[in-house]
């Protein structure tokens, strides 16, 4: 993947809805019927990628925070979010709509102790209730409603 299409990306609403609730962002994906879990240092990416859309820069930042392990940070985070891409959870826009990622004192604190937890920088993918979560609560229930489907006849 190109460095380019990593620049400036959003969450891909209205089918993409997230909440971070302490320390975990957890992603459902209507399309799909996945959901997702977001640990940190994850969670202090994906809530700037939110706010800002500057991949690049928040990329630029973090690997900056880390000077001693450039290579593989910037490694864990270009596959952090490719993997949001693949599983469209983000998309990539044009840079008109994001606004410039500058960093804080206490995000380069945040970002230079992430290089110690790399192997957290990952998203966890889960299917078990995609059945449910793509089934239509109007059309595809049987008469008990939902969650029941409608039985083939």
């Amino acid at each position: 993947m190109a460095k380019k299409e990593l620049e400036y990306l959003k969450v891909s609403e209205p089918n993409v809805v997230h909440e971070t609730i302490e320390g975990e962002t957890i992603l459902l994906n209507l399309g799909t019927g996945n959901y997702y879990s977001i640990e940190w240092p994850g969670t202090a990416i994906w809530d700037l990628l939110v706010e800002t859309g500057d991949a690049e820069g928040i990329r630029s930042a973090f690997v900056k925070a880390n000077i001693d392990k450039q290579k593989e940070v910037d490694e864990a985070y270009t596959k952090f979010i490719e993997n949001l891409i693949e599983e469209e959870l983000v998309v990539t826009v044009e840079n008109g709509d994001a606004s410039t990622f500058t960093i804080d004192e206490n995000t380069e604190k945040e970002f230079s102790k992430a290089a110690s937890k790399l192997d957290k920088l990952t998203i966890n993918k889960y299917s078990d209730m995609q059945d449910m979560l793509l089934l239509d609560p109007i059309h595809d229930v049987d008469e008990k409603g939902w969650p029941e489907p409608k039985k083939d006849d």
